[in-house]
């Protein structure tokens, strides 16, 4: 088993002690929370009920797009000549754009900017035509990334999350929003938190061109509204209502959450409610949970037999952390599972054992104990020793 495997957290709902206050009651069709770092599950609402996601689909797109970028295959300095299916003159009516339009001439960083700050959907569509040729290209190359991570319900049609056939849930998406931001973490502080956009700048107008700048902020009003906030999307389509995906980093600890289908009620719009959701499920969490990195017993050296040394000491790999109520560290404990012998060569990094943390009796996670050092086998008399020796204790 790699340490990988073995330190593969499944998601958890953390056992809720009486003394916790209760969630806070929402208007969406769906909402999960969880902690970024171990995928803990804080709350959770009918998460697994399948939802137009809108333009959250554009977090895909900008997934794909960055991993171009990360192998090679895009570069961000890239000039690009937006065709007309890109133009936002194109797009259905009331289309979120960044105002491409003929006579334009932008770079690849652009294109990400308009993607996210203003969630452009014609800055989906160039994306889409640049990277696979046409949207339906791209479009599979979507598909094909879902199903490699694993996600049954997520199923996309287009870049933008124009169309109602776009499918997420919630419990699907936060998982992917936690992959996203450990493989881009740079986005959050070059992308996510731009306050505004404003395009076309005089440098991208081509053949007389006369086009005047439009500034747009933000679509993510958390940001310097919410104490940490630094992402993620926000959408909005007929056929699920408003939609957030949010993260918030406080004290170390980060959190994530999504709301899906949150309606208008009475006079108050589903666009205000979302905000208002999304920052009391992100209050409930930083002000009940905490990350903590639990105390162990140090593992015994561990007996290798036929090899050039007599022992190897372990280690932790990563160390353990876990997510728990704030109120409740006294419940947790640790445990050492850990092999006592083993028969050369070891490698180091091999897994030998594990720490196994518990809170209140149930168990949280697993995390391996690691081979410190490589070890060789030994000469043949040592090998001949220690053979004799096993059969013995075999008998």
């Amino acid at each position: 088993m790699s340490a990988a495997a073995a330190h593969a957290l499944s998601p958890l709902r953390i056992p809720l002690d009486a003394s916790l206050p209760p969630p806070p009651t929402l208007d969406a069709r769906s909402a999960m929370l969880i902690e970024a770092r171990t995928g803990a599950i804080l709350f959770e609402d009918r998460a697994d009920e399948p939802v137009p996601p809108a333009s959250l689909t554009k977090l895909m797109t900008l997934h794909i797009a960055l991993d171009e970028i990360a192998a090679g295959r895009l570069d961000p300095a890239e000039h690009i000549v937006p065709g007309p299916d890109a133009w936002a003159r194109n797009m259905p009516p009331r289309s979120s754009v960044m105002f491409l339009g003929p006579r334009q001439r932008l770079t690849v960083s652009q294109l990400l900017q308009g993607l996210v700050v203003v969630s452009g959907n014609d800055a989906a569509v160039a994306l889409a035509d640049r990277i696979a040729g046409s949207v339906p290209g791209f479009v599979g190359m979507m598909n094909s990334e879902a199903a490699r991570l694993g996600y049954r319900e997520m199923h996309f049609v287009d870049p933008a999350g124009i169309s109602s056939a776009n499918t997420i849930t919630a419990r699907e998406y936060t998982d992917f929003c936690r992959r996203f931001i450990k493989a881009h973490p740079e986005a959050l502080r070059s992308l996510f938190s731009l306050k505004e956009f404003s395009y076309p700048l005089p440098e991208n107008l081509t053949q007389g061109n006369h086009d005047t700048p439009i500034i747009q902020p933000n679509r993510n009003v958390l940001l310097g509204r919410y104490d940490g906030a630094d992402g993620l999307k926000t959408g909005y389509i007929d056929e699920s209502g408003y939609n957030i995906a949010a993260t918030a980093m406080r004290g170390g600890m980060r959190l994530i959450s999504v709301i899906l289908g949150v309606p208008n009620q009475g006079g108050v719009s589903g666009g205000s409610l979302r905000i208002r959701e999304s920052a009391e499920l992100l209050d409930y969490g930083f002000g009940n949970f905490a990350g903590a990195q639990p105390p162990y017993a140090g593992p015994a050296p561990v007996k290798v037999w036929k090899g050039r040394v007599r022992s190897v000491l372990l280690r932790a790999a990563p160390e353990p952390y876990v997510v728990i109520p704030r109120t409740e560290t006294a419940k947790v404990l640790t445990a050492i599972e850990q092999r006592r012998e083993v028969v050369a060569p070891v490698h180091e990094g091999q897994v030998l054992g594990q720490i196994v943390v518990t809170f209140a009796g149930q168990e949280l996670a697993r995390f391996p104990l690691v081979a410190g050092a490589d070890v060789a086998r030994g000469g043949i008399l040592r090998r001949a020793v220690d053979s004799v020796i096993l059969l013995f204790h075999a008998i």
